[in-house]
């Protein structure tokens, strides 16, 4: 190590010291002053001085130490109850205490840590030894008090990029504006894993008023896939929905994403539009998973193709758009892949696949409040086993009683960019 990290290392620990508060906690007053001696020897200035366990935690408000030396045979209130006491308190519950005491068999020392001490030299105290341990004791609680800093930290901007992800998802004002407009219902569950994920969905409405909507589900979850998201909502932003054809809008937002992904980085996809005059439901997929159909009085849901090949991979893709029917009454479900993949059995060595989700919803089929539908289903998949991935659901319901869909606003269109 050269001279100048060794000075550097120094000057960092003189500082760390200089700025340390050691509590002492001893009964005898002449321990008391030779540790205050021996402590400002080594650098530390700010110390006070406990006669017992109850003078000490009197004094634990006011001085606020970063470090406690604590003898364990003292009158009143002894240093095993002290110890006790300050872990049982959330503020001291990590704040380090060196015992210093006189007992030195196995099981004393055993005592005092399962009271909550963190450290024990035995009298008569070494000097050197002292000092070292207080020294490691203190840069340790710095850590840790950083570590602390930097996780409030990262939380609150993880709380604050979560919010930001949230609103990008429709608010309940439009998708009910959308509902009385079109006379399709829309209602939703999204549960990332993490504070971040990396699912996304909106709608909107082409040029003759028709729904379209869409699901992304990009590849892993957390931060990075948080962003992509992102990416994706000021992608479509660009894009007009007057002539909306769900293939050509793949293959658009494909070749934007190839521009942008990360090596590595993709998702699968599905955008579809109702179509009321023709009652079906039109739509293209990137990989994404089998959309689920069924028309009023079915007993079984209709798994839809959704073969294609995931954005992001190559920018010469080309997307077929499938037709369904979707009848007045008939509904549509949509999910991401976290749904199908769900650990089950004894060892958790199979998954929960799409004729497992199926059987989940199976006795819910028909029920006409779609929020109670996706209450229903959720519980039973969370039952299932453990989801470890970003949970989205989407159940699309084509109102019986719904009037032709009229035509959007002009503040609804925007400019095509393909490129």
């Amino acid at each position: 190590m050269s001279d100048i990290v060794q000075q550097a290392l120094q000057q960092q620990d003189l500082g760390l010291l200089a700025g340390a508060r050691v509590m002492i906690v001893d009964d005898n007053r002449v321990n008391r002053h030779l540790l205050l001696a021996l402590l400002e020897r080594g650098g530390i200035s700010q110390v006070e001085m406990a006669e017992d366990g109850n003078d000490a935690l009197a004094r634990m408000e006011g001085f606020r130490p970063d470090l406690i030396l604590l003898d364990l045979m003292m009158p009143n209130l002894d240093g095993f109850e002290m110890c006790r006491r300050l872990r049982a308190d959330p503020r001291w519950a990590d704040l380090p205490v060196l015992v210093q005491s006189s007992l030195s068999r196995a099981e004393d020392r055993a005592r005092a840590f399962a009271a909550g001490a963190t450290d024990y030299v035995t009298k008569p105290i070494n000097a050197i030894e002292l000092l070292s341990r207080v020294r490691i004791h203190l840069q340790n609680r710095a850590l840790v008090s950083d570590l602390r800093m930097y996780r409030q930290r990262t939380e609150a901007e993880l709380e604050l990029a979560r919010k930001m992800q949230e609103r990008l998802m429709p608010s309940a004002e439009r998708l009910a504006e959308s509902e009385a407009a079109t006379g399709v219902a829309i209602d939703a569950h999204f549960a990332p894993s993490s504070e971040l994920g990396g699912d996304f969905w909106d709608f909107r409405r082409d040029g003759r008023g028709r729904l379209v909507v869409y699901l992304v589900d990009f590849s892993g979850h957390g931060v990075a896939a948080a962003l992509n998201t992102f990416r994706l909502h000021a992608i479509v932003q660009r894009m007009d929905f007057d002539a909306f054809d769900p293939s050509e809008f793949l293959a658009a937002v494909n070749r934007r994403l190839c521009a942008l992904l990360p090596n590595g980085q993709f998702a699968t996809m599905l955008a579809g539009v109702v179509d009321p005059e023709t009652d079906r439901f039109l739509y293209a997929s990137a990989g994404s998973t089998r959309p689920m159909m069924w028309g009023p009085g079915e007993a079984e849901p209709t798994l839809c193709d959704s073969s294609g090949l995931p954005l992001g991979l190559l920018p010469s893709v080309t997307y077929e758009t499938r037709s369904v029917a979707l009848p007045p009454g008939g509904r549509l479900f949509f999910y991401s892949d976290a749904a199908i993949e769900i650990p089950v059995g004894p060892a958790g060595d199979d998954v929960l696949d799409e004729a497992g989700l199926t059987d989940l919803i199976r006795d819910n089929l028909h029920e006409p409040d779609g929020r109670r539908f996706l209450d229903a289903l959720l519980p039973r998949l969370a039952a299932a086993g453990p989801i470890d991935d970003d949970l989205t659901a989407l159940l699309v319901t084509r109102r019986s009683d719904a009037q032709p869909p009229s035509g959007p606003t002009p503040a609804r269109r925007v400019m095509w960019r393909s490129e």
